[in-house]
């Protein structure tokens, strides 16, 4: 199979590209610290990516795929410190926090079923559909932002270098799940990098600045 062949690149560009993906954060996080303000966005994208990478770290440690492995161990740091630097300059606080605790608490529970689940088959099918769940998550959390990008005709408050990469790297897990078939790295994978064009297509009809001033003032108020 040709995309056999080529497993090592596709391989080797999943796991670099994924790596820049995740400090493609500190573009907006050096947005949020140069405005003093994280503005309108939301937490999500890095609450929702920390347990994401948290449950695919754990689907990896289960299933012995060593890059998974290394990805994953590499976004949750890079989760973690992005979601730090949104706490400090947002005006949300209590959001983030409530966001935070939730999914700790999310990952001690998943880590001590891992602990006691004695049928690995089981509990590889169980890691992975919930993975594939927070995938989708993760790349359609800024849709949340989606009626304010339309009323406001400003695409200001979405995370472009998240979404763009987004992009690319799902793709290419994509091909990674067709090689290994993986239905739980194909699936979620086709249909996130399939969101993030959506969103990509956003940029292109609205810009990254309110048209008017006063309109968003007035939607604001």
């Amino acid at each position: 199979m040709y995309l056999y062949d080529i497993k090592e690149l596709v391989e080797c560009l999943a796991v670099v590209t994924t790596i820049i993906q995740f400090l493609s954060g500190t573009l907006v996080c050096k947005q949020y610290v140069s405005n003093r303000t994280t503005g309108e966005a939301s937490p999500l994208p890095f609450t929702c990516g920390f347990f994401s990478c948290s449950i695919w770290l754990l689907y990896g440690l289960t299933k012995e795929d060593g890059n998974m492995i290394l990805v994953n161990v590499v976004g949750v740091v890079f989760m973690v410190a992005y979601t730090i630097v949104f706490y400090l300059y947002t005006f949300k606080k209590s959001v983030v926090l409530r966001q935070a605790y939730i999914t700790v608490g999310c990952c001690m529970f998943m880590i001590w079923y891992v602990n006691i689940e004695e049928d690995s088959e089981v509990l590889l099918n169980r890691l992975g559909l919930l993975a594939c769940s927070l995938t989708l998550l993760t790349v359609a959390s800024p849709m949340s932002k989606l009626l304010y990008v339309i009323r406001t005709r400003s695409t200001e408050c979405l995370p472009f270098p998240i979404i763009l990469m987004s992009f690319i790297v799902m793709s290419l897990w994509f091909f990674y799940g067709l090689i290994e078939e993986d239905m739980y790295l194909t699936i979620p994978n086709f249909i996130g990098a399939s969101l993030a064009l959506a969103q990509l297509s956003l940029f292109v009809i609205y810009p990254s600045k309110p048209t008017s001033p006063l309109l968003v003032k007035s939607l604001l108020a």
